[in-house]
């Protein structure tokens, strides 16, 4: 079963993108904030990172840009995700290594695809749970199971 952590500081996008990938069946984890994304994707198990690049914390092609650099973390897919111009979305995506980008005017249509092709591209080296992670050393992440 894939595992997608959405990361999106605006609670309304974050649903939105959680609502379609429940329905998409997907496992669904979910953080307001960057800070302890990388104890999330490796506790959980994560294969997919879908995340918002307008952030107050980090920005997500930042946070891509480390996700990628992180060795333990090279099968990680990376879908970024934003309102702005696709153009400036795919140039980003392109920069920092994302597997895929979803215009959040498409969400309906183009993230449970988007999701489903960066799995498919780094299948067979998914992210394996951490035994060293500790509870405290994340938030705690909401998971919503398709139904």
């Amino acid at each position: 079963m894939i595992r997608v952590l959405v990361i999106d500081d605006d609670d309304i996008a974050r649903e939105a993108m959680c609502a379609v990938l429940v329905k998409a069946g997907y496992y669904v984890f979910e953080l307001a904030t960057p800070i302890g994304a990388t104890s999330v994707i490796k506790r959980d198990g994560i294969s997919v990172v879908a995340l918002d690049i307008n952030m107050p914390t980090i920005n997500g092609d930042k946070l891509a840009k480390l996700l990628r650099e992180n060795a333990q973390l090279s099968n990680l897919g990376i879908i970024l995700v934003s309102g702005c111009d696709v153009e400036q979305l795919s140039a980003l995506g392109e920069k920092v290594g994302a597997d895929g980008i979803v215009s959040k005017s498409k969400l309906h249509v183009a993230l449970a695809p988007a999701v489903e092709r960066a799995a498919a591209a780094r299948a067979g080296k998914s992210v394996a749970p951490s035994s060293s992670a500790s509870p405290l050393s994340a938030p705690p992440s909401s998971v919503r199971r398709p139904r």
